[in-house]
């Protein structure tokens, strides 16, 4: 959840001519927790963050900016030996009238898996944490909020 923060905070900052699309890798150490397993497993582990930073300004005044940022090879360990695989993507959109903010289009998703690999090849039920977090909210050009979903699937499988 601290890198989709962090990750939202880059868009937020990020200017761009229109256009422009600016990908960047990044070597990145991982430290998180699974609670899918008793007691909770602390991890540590290294991978590459992969971000794709875009943004347009159309002569009607609408402006866009997209973020896509993934985990690429993250392997992590707990202290004790046990291994885990870190797959994870962040997606970020706004679409919004630069004159006065409407109508304005927001979408924030993200996936993330702790896949706990046994030393022994061996599945484990449940020992697995998987999260798929979604946010769209539009609001059309007369101001009025049309569409606010949110969903949030957390999971041990």
């Amino acid at each position: 959840m601290a890198a989709a923060v962090a990750l939202s905070a880059v868009t937020l900052t990020s200017t761009a001519r229109a256009g422009t699309a600016v990908a960047t890798t990044v070597p990145l150490t991982f430290t998180d927790t699974n609670i899918c397993v008793t007691p909770a497993e602390v991890f540590t582990g290294m991978g590459e963050l992969h971000m794709l930073v875009s943004s347009n300004l159309f002569p009607s005044g609408m402006a866009q900016s997209h973020l896509h940022a993934d985990l690429a090879g993250l392997h992590a360990m707990t202290v004790t030996g046990k291994k885990y695989e870190v797959p994870s993507s962040f997606n970020q959109s706004y679409e919004a009238d630069s004159f006065d903010v409407a109508p304005f289009h927001t979408t924030l998703e993200f996936l993330v898996q702790y896949i706990r690999v046994g030393e022994d090849g061996t599945y484990f039920p449940g020992d697995d944490s998987y999260e798929h977090y979604l946010a769209h909210a539009t609001v059309n050009a007369n101001g009025t909020l049309t569409v606010n979903d949110f969903s949030d699937d957390t999971r041990c499988h």
